[in-house]
């Protein structure tokens, strides 16, 4: 009980001081972002020490000759992921280029068919503004999202979806999704996070983990396809929004082997770019308390 309350604390300071310093960045302009920038590599490095010694102990055996690399870049995207969430608007005014789809028509293929899109989107680079971009390209989006650990952060991370006009579903979400995508309205799903005994064991990087079947049974009982979208921060800054062709579900597939195609998609991404997914994630824990079959 103490544990937790101290953990509560912890996590109630830590969500004040991130307000705070938001607040503050707000007023400065663009210019200051590589100051910024700094400035937050220093504070992660400083503050997250728990969670990048995490990030050392889960990176995979294949990326062992590059470990600082990939973790310095980490931190790196996560501090502009919030310039990035904070200078949104002025960033886009200053530079139209700064986001673009690539295989876009991907998506209006699959509309013009009569089909809704249902996204398959991951924590990985700026997955927020990526939702920001998809309702400005169109799409009448709803994003399924877990509760962060200390509900005034969920509230402000909504907050700001809903400022830029992104639907949130938090609850019952499988059964809202269907109804919302047999509504033609497009769904997005971040299920790059441990399952445990909610999911099904399958393969990460070489070892077990545990994915959720939510993107499979929605995709399955609505008739939607699952489409891959994941965003690349290019060397000059820009995001490339790369829109991949459907996953296919193949009749007397068992519900394990749906879960490993769509995890698979999820790795074979993170293994090009390393460096911009969130490897402090506790992705292994309990692995084998999820299903089998």
């Amino acid at each position: 009980m103490i544990k937790e309350k101290l953990k509560t604390i912890r996590r109630t300071v830590r969500y004040c001081l991130i307000r705070l310093l938001i607040s503050c960045m707000r007023l400065l302009p663009i210019s200051k972002i590589p100051k910024l920038k700094l400035l937050l590599i220093k504070a992660i490095k400083t503050f997250g020490k728990k969670e990048l010694n995490k990030a050392y102990e889960l990176l995979p055996i294949e990326f062992s000759d590059r470990k600082d690399q990939i973790i310095h870049g980490m931190i790196e995207n996560v501090a502009l992921n919030v310039l990035e969430i904070i200078y949104y608007e002025k960033l886009i005014k200053a530079n139209p280029d700064f986001c673009k789809f690539e295989n876009w028509d991907i998506i209006e293929n699959i509309k013009k068919q009569g089909k809704t899109p249902l996204l398959l989107v991951g924590h990985f680079c700026d997955w927020e503004v990526l939702g920001y971009e998809l309702v400005k390209a169109g799409l009448d989006l709803t994003v399924i999202a877990r509760p962060n650990n200390l509900q005034k952060m969920t509230e402000f991370i909504n907050g700001l979806r809903k400022k830029h006009n992104l639907r949130v579903v938090m609850q019952n979400n499988i059964m809202e999704a269907i109804k919302l995508l047999h509504n033609n309205m497009p769904v997005a799903i971040l299920s790059d996070l441990n399952a445990r005994e909610w999911g099904y064991q399958v393969d990460f990087f070489g070892r077990n983990a545990s994915f959720y079947s939510a993107p499979v049974i929605i995709s399955v009982r609505s008739g939607m396809p699952l489409i891959p979208v994941f965003p690349e921060r290019q060397a000059d800054g820009n995001l490339i929004f790369k829109v991949q062709q459907p996953i296919s579900w193949e009749k007397g597939e068992s519900m394990r082997e749906r879960v490993q195609k769509y995890a698979k998609v999820y790795e074979n991404e993170y293994r090009k770019r390393p460096d911009l997914w969130f490897w402090f994630h506790d992705r292994y824990s309990f692995a084998e308390t999820g299903k089998l079959k």
